[in-house]
């Protein structure tokens, strides 16, 4: 039995198919084996999934060179190791619990990249906050899996698998690779840049290719006396695949193919970065460039286990990414721009809590980014409250890692997310404005406007301009967003704070549009809302239905403390808000709210 708190690297030893696999005889074991020293030790490539015998009726021989079809996506999937703080990643800079709890470690709001009033950016995603504000980046909040655990392997292999139960054997890119190529070979077809074919890259008929983030050197040079060796290796590898000298031979011949197509592709060693996810995502770029057939490429980096020394380790880790992403796309020819997805995972996220060592615990949920050009950019699935939440307690998750798979396996990949997920039915997130290559279409001109004459408007004193943002949730007292948890009792008033969350800015507005919805009635009634300074007028701005959710918009001013008040009737119900909009308070033609008052009811005469 594996020790539950293994280390992040051990973790990932294990979930990975390593070379020296005595059931696996690739290219390199192979030239290894037949005394080829210094050449083989220096191979850089592709290697323990070539020839793997433990895969019947493999045939490394028979393998597909590209090109991709037109329409075609490729994605790549950036595996964050040791679990990433989600937190400190897109930092809820409206919300004081994370303040609280995640004390020094917290990023203040003047440090942020902000990309609306409730949420930032790490400052080192300076390019992810370049395809925020293209709508190109879609942020995915509150990714997890039922029963979670926080083990580093067994969290990880859950994730690699795309199964949060049962020993996995196979996993989710592997599965998918199965369906698509059925009982072709194509080693191009899904890529690991690193030295081992990690989990996810493998099903249960086909296998991803591994390929080093360097050149090839043997079976790559050019040399006259060096081509004559190859040569004869070929010869030498000529036989009847069924037999064991003709897979070998095979092995031998393809390991020759195979250095010669990469090597004009990668620069020299020591023209690639020396940080390593930088090198590995220029590799993934050129591989892409040459269309080589490639459909999905895989790296990881790490370490993420922050336990102690956050301040430091983290920001490094968020500078490589964003470094490695940019230079991706530096490299990236243009015509692969609406061909190219990205994608992010980790086994878990952290804690709220900072400890005692200046750093975070293994969590349960965390947001995770997915950015390209046919992206649909904006904010996806729902932030996990931190209130209530004690120094061992966890993040509730909102969106299952599967779903957060399917959605990208359908709307990207060409489908299948279903089979490939184990039948799940899934959820989608509609994460992709365009197909894989559609280019989206250039908005026309704007029209010059026709000049209008001035018209004099007076001052509306107290008047402000109405602004409208995304709906985002700022109460659901299901959860305990917004302070709350539980419904509200009858005679009760619940105040829900609207400045400086959802959007909305913590000072300068008189009012805001909010949708009202009431679940879980246990009797019919009556919702009021209104400024927190008002009284409870009886005026009804709902009417709460048992067995049904009623939603209604409202527009209402806000009191001195920046909340409005929903009052409850009768009964006890759950309340939902919504903020669609606000008043600025600048003078402006615009609304002046005020507080709701009843004008005509037939059944008292009013």
């Amino acid at each position: 039995m594996l020790d539950p708190d293994i280390s992040t690297a051990d973790a990932l030893r294990h979930l990975h198919m390593a070379e020296t696999d005595p059931h696996v005889l690739d290219r390199r074991r192979f030239l290894q084996l037949i005394g080829l020293g210094v050449g083989a030790g220096a191979l850089g490539g592709p290697i323990s999934s070539l020839l793997d015998l433990t895969l019947p009726g493999l045939d490394p021989s028979v393998w597909a060179a590209g090109p991709a079809g037109p329409n075609d996506g490729v994605l790549i999937v950036l595996g964050m190791f040791g679990g990433n703080d989600g937190l400190n990643t897109v930092v809820p800079i409206d919300d004081q619990h994370y303040y609280d709890q995640h004390g020094g470690l917290a990023i203040a709001p003047s440090q942020v990249l902000p990309i609306d009033a409730a949420t930032g950016l790490h400052p080192e995603l300076t390019t992810f906050k370049q395809f925020w504000d293209a709508g190109q980046l879609a942020i995915v909040e509150g990714i997890g899996y039922p029963n979670p655990d926080l083990s580093h392997f067994n969290s990880m292999a859950t994730w690699m698998a795309g199964s949060p139960t049962g020993i996995p054997t196979s996993g989710w890119l592997g599965r998918w690779l199965d369906g698509y190529l059925g009982t072709s070979k194509d080693l191009y077809a899904a890529v690991q840049i690193g030295q081992s074919v990690p989990l996810h890259l493998v099903g249960r008929d086909q296998r991803g290719t591994s390929v080093a983030a360097g050149r090839p050197s043997f079976g790559a040079s050019t040399n006259a006396e060096t081509q004559k060796i190859y040569t004869a290796m070929r010869r030498l590898g000529v036989g009847d695949p069924a037999t064991w000298r003709g897979r070998v031979g095979a092995a031998m011949i393809d390991q020759l193919d195979l250095a010669a197509t990469l090597a004009p592709l990668i620069p020299p060693d020591n023209e690639l970065s020396d940080q390593p996810l930088v090198a590995e995502m220029e590799v993934m770029a050129r591989l892409v460039n040459a269309n080589l057939g490639v459909r999905v490429l895989t790296a990881g980096w790490g370490d993420f286990d922050s336990h102690a020394g956050q301040p430091s380790q983290h920001p490094a880790r968020m500078r490589e990414l964003n470094a490695a992403v940019a230079r991706f796309f530096a490299v990236l020819s243009p015509e692969w721009r609406n061909r190219v997805t990205i994608m992010t995972f980790s086994e878990f996220g952290r804690t709220s809590w900072s400890n005692d060592g200046a750093g975070t615990d293994h969590g349960t949920a965390a947001p995770h980014f997915v950015l390209g050009a046919n992206v649909r950019g904006g904010r996806y699935g729902q932030r996990p409250t931190l209130a209530g939440l004690g120094r061992w307690d966890r993040m509730a998750f909102h969106v299952d890692f599967r779903d957060y798979y399917g959605s990208v396996i359908d709307g990207w990949l060409g489908g299948g997310a279903s089979d490939v997920l184990g039948g799940r039915s899934i959820q989608q997130l509609a994460l992709f404005a365009h197909a894989p290559g559609v280019v989206p279409p250039t908005p026309p001109p704007s029209p010059t406007p026709t000049p209008v004459p001035a018209v004099t408007v007076p001052p509306l004193i107290g008047a402000g301009r109405f602004v409208s943002i995304a709906p985002q949730r700022v109460c659901d007292t299901r959860s305990g967003l917004g302070g709350q948890m539980g419904p509200i009792g009858a005679g009760q008033t619940l105040a829900v704070q609207i400045t400086g969350r959802g959007g909305v800015p913590a000072s300068g507005v008189v009012g805001v549009a909010v949708n009202v919805t009431s679940v879980n009635p246990t009797e019919p009634g009556f919702f009021s809302v209104f400024p927190s300074n008002a009284p409870a007028t009886g005026s009804s701005s709902l009417n709460p239905t048992p067995g049904r959710a009623v939603p209604n918009m409202a527009i209402v001013g806000l009191g001195p403390d920046g909340r409005i008040g929903v009052f409850n009737a009768f009964g006890t119900a759950d309340c939902l808000v919504d903020v669609l909009g606000y008043i600025s308070s600048s003078p402006a033609a615009g609304l002046l709210p005020l507080v709701p008052a009843r004008l005509l009811d037939t059944r008292t005469g009013v």
